[in-house]
């Protein structure tokens, strides 16, 4: 899949609320998407009482791990900015298979979180992939992050297995 085209098909992935828009990114995205990276990690490590700068450091070491680690996996994932009245809020990640959609990753700014844009991105992708014929969506999700199992077993996603030490395996069988 390449710049929101699956084997030739557009992708269609239309949220319910006209002001919730997903794009593909592009080039000029990256500052986003890594100033969206840093947000969600940041929390993370300032509770380790790490001095700012090695925190920074660390930070920025780890979005270049992740940008490769998901290059490798997953080649041919498309990346698409979601915004909210053309305003950048938010990545998503997706790697469309014929059989499955996984969520390799999804992120919002903070001050976008809890305001009905991750049920509605969430939504759209399983009504996109029920237009495909897709059987289901599938995720990883840190094993310790609780609010997010939580979202996702809300919205119809069963957790499946242990993925590696830190992460759990997640379903949404869409028949």
């Amino acid at each position: 899949m390449r710049d929101g085209m699956i084997d030739g098909a557009a992708l269609h992935i239309v949220p319910v609320d006209p002001a919730l828009r997903l794009r593909p990114a592009g080039a000029l995205d990256e500052p986003f998407i890594r100033r969206l990276f840093e947000e969600v990690r940041t929390g993370q490590f300032t509770a380790t009482g790490l001095p700012g700068q090695i925190v920074s450091q660390i930070i920025a070491q780890q979005f270049r791990s992740q940008a490769a680690g998901y290059a490798a996996q997953f080649p041919g994932a498309v990346s698409l900015i979601v915004t909210r009245n053309g305003t950048a809020i938010g990545r998503l990640l997706l790697h469309c298979a014929s059989e499955r959609w996984h969520i390799v990753d999804v992120a919002l700014l903070s001050a976008d979180c809890g305001r009905g844009a991750g049920t509605k991105i969430i939504d759209a992708l399983a009504a996109g992939a029920r237009q495909q014929g897709i059987a289901a969506l599938t995720l990883t999700v840190l094993a310790n992050n609780v609010a997010a199992r939580r979202f996702y077993l809300r919205h119809g996603f069963i957790e499946t297995r242990r993925a590696g030490n830190a992460h759990i395996a997640m379903r949404r069988d869409l028949a």
